[in-house]
């Protein structure tokens, strides 16, 4: 019931805000258990979202794409709220990833990306802020959750041995991806056909960057080259018939969606010295599976708990 009133609200708020930037003051517009959230941040946000996936800024891309930022904004400030109570802080070495492949896509340093935000008036500080929240917030689900992160052996070892019986043409596919979450009502049906129109619109690049909560987005979804024995059941069924450039039907699990881009794939002749090396990627993938499901169930949770009221 908290859910239907928050989006009830969210919904009028953003039917109701006209957003002519040069004139925006900045106030507080809503409060989120401890967070507060300004004009100013989702002026900010917004036009970040759209600076990152390359699109103009329009009065119509602006109002595109306000219940996107409004939405990212809201689990940033649930995120913070979180990680501020357990005392947690950013990992620097996944930091420091983080950054490193943001200054590689624009192929700059700290130096260089402080000045293309303040080329396109953008608060870097703010955006930066951001990273440093969802890197504690991972390092805040691990915490909580490693204890229950449990990889079954027989599992493990039958999907191993799935791939050892093919030693010859194993395939492999370079895959892109979008996830997002979903709340499974009738606004997931929305959610989805917004995100389709804008990878038919802006491309499914950047859609990723734009939509995406996997830590992929910053490059564009892609996360590279995979085994295809190695996949889910239920990723592997989706994907295996593909061809390069197709996208994928989407994948609905319990509180996300998931849709792929094929953008290569390979054959290759196994040896038993990549044994190894597809045993860690099945446990890779196995645990990564498992912390998406329990961030986005803990996310979910503190979503139906909080207070979080707009103002008029």
């Amino acid at each position: 019931m908290l859910n239907f009133i928050i989006r009830i609200v969210i919904i009028y708020f953003t039917l109701q805000t006209n957003f002519a930037f040069s004139s925006t003051q900045n106030k507080i517009i809503a409060n989120i258990e401890n967070q507060i959230l300004t004009s100013y941040e989702l002026e900010n946000k917004i036009k970040i979202i759209l600076f990152l996936s390359n699109q103009e800024l329009n009065q119509n891309t602006i109002d595109m794409t306000k219940n996107l930022a409004i939405n990212n904004l809201v689990n940033y400030k649930l995120k913070k709220e979180e990680v501020l109570k357990f005392n947690i802080t950013p990992d620097q070495r996944a930091l420091d990833d983080y950054l490193k492949n943001l200054y590689l896509k624009y192929q700059t340093d700290a130096f260089g990306l402080e000045k293309i935000f303040k080329n396109q008036d953008l608060n870097l500080e703010l955006y930066l802020d951001e990273i440093k929240t969802e890197v504690s917030w991972q390092a805040l689900i691990f915490k909580l959750y490693n204890d229950k992160i449990y990889i079954d052996d027989n599992e493990l070892n039958k999907e191993l041995n799935e791939i050892l019986k093919e030693q010859k043409n194993i395939e492999e596919f370079k895959l892109a991806e979008i996830e997002i979450l979903i709340e499974n009502n009738s606004k997931d049906n929305d959610k989805l056909n917004e995100l389709q129109k804008q990878i038919k619109l802006i491309g499914f690049k950047n859609a990723a960057i734009k939509f995406s909560t996997s830590s992929s987005a910053i490059n564009g979804g892609e996360i590279g080259w995979v085994n295809l024995k190695s996949l889910s059941l239920n990723v592997k069924n989706l994907i295996n018939e593909m061809k390069p450039g197709e996208i994928s039907k989407p994948l609905i699990q319990s509180n996300s969606l998931m849709i792929f881009k094929l953008l290569d794939k390979r054959k290759f002749d196994f040896n038993n010295d990549d044994v190894e090396k597809i045993r860690k990627r099945i446990i890779i993938r196995m645990k990564n599976e498992l912390f998406k499901l329990y961030s986005n169930s803990h996310l979910s949770k503190l979503k139906n708990d909080a207070f979080i009221k707009f103002k008029n």
